[in-house]
C-alpha cells in the first residue's frame, strides 16, 4: 500500500526518501549515543569513592558528552526543515502538471491528468510534512533527555565536591 502511495507521488517521493534515510540514521546515531555513553559508569564509580582525579575527569567528561551529544542534532533539524521545503516543492509540481498538461496531447482524460497531478502533490506534501514531524519530535524528546542527563551529572558531582569539602574542613 506504502510503495503504491509513493509511486503516485512522483520523482519528489525518491528525494524525499533519501532524506528520510538521512533522518533515521541521524536520529539511530544519536540514539546509541545516548544507550552507550560511558559517562553514567563514570559518575557511578565517582559516588562510589570520591577522588579529586575522577572528579575532575567527570567534570570533563560531563561538557565532552554535551558537545558530543550536540554534533548531530542540526543535521536531523536542517534535513525535517529540507523534507518540508521538498514536500511543498511536490505540491507546485504536482499541481502544475494538473493544470499545465495537455490531456489532448497524453491521450488521456483530463479527470486521469487532474487525479494524478493531485495525487502527486498530496503524497509529496504528507511525506514531507511526515519527515519534518517526526525530526522535530526526536529533536524535542532528545533535547529534554539531553538536559535532565546533563542536570543529573551536574547533581553527582556537586555532590561529590560538597562531601569533599565537608571531609577536609
Amino acid at each position: 500500500m506504502l510503495a503504491k502511495y509513493f509511486v503516485q507521488g512522483g520523482p519528489v517521493m525518491y528525494a524525499l526518501l533519501g532524506v528520510w534515510v538521512l533522518v533515521l540514521s541521524s536520529v539511530l546515531d544519536r540514539v546509541l549515543f545516548g544507550l552507550f555513553n560511558p559517562t553514567h559508569r563514570l559518575a557511578k564509580s565517582l559516588r562510589e569513592s570520591a577522588s579529586s582525579t575522577k572528579l575532575e575527569k567527570l567534570s570533563a567528561r560531563v561538557e565532552q558528552d554535551r558537545n558530543h551529544a550536540l554534533q548531530g542534532v542540526h543535521r536531523i533539524d536542517a534535513l525535517a526543515q529540507f523534507a518540508t521545503s521538498l514536500g511543498l516543492f511536490g505540491t507546485v509540481l504536482g499541481l502544475s502538471m494538473s493544470f499545465f498538461t495537455r490531456s489532448e496531447e497524453l491521450g488521456i482524460a483530463a479527470a486521469e491528468v487532474l487525479a494524478s497531478g493531485l495525487a502527486t502533490a498530496l503524497f509529496t506534501t504528507v511525506g514531507g510534512l511526515v519527515i519534518f514531524l517526526f525530526g522535530q519530535a526526536f529533536l524535542l524528546a532528545y533535547h529534554e533527555w539531553l538536559g535532565a542527563r546533563t542536570r543529573r551529572l551536574e547533581a553527582v558531582v556537586d555532590q561529590v565536591e560538597q562531601k569533599r569539602l565537608q571531609s577536609h574542613g
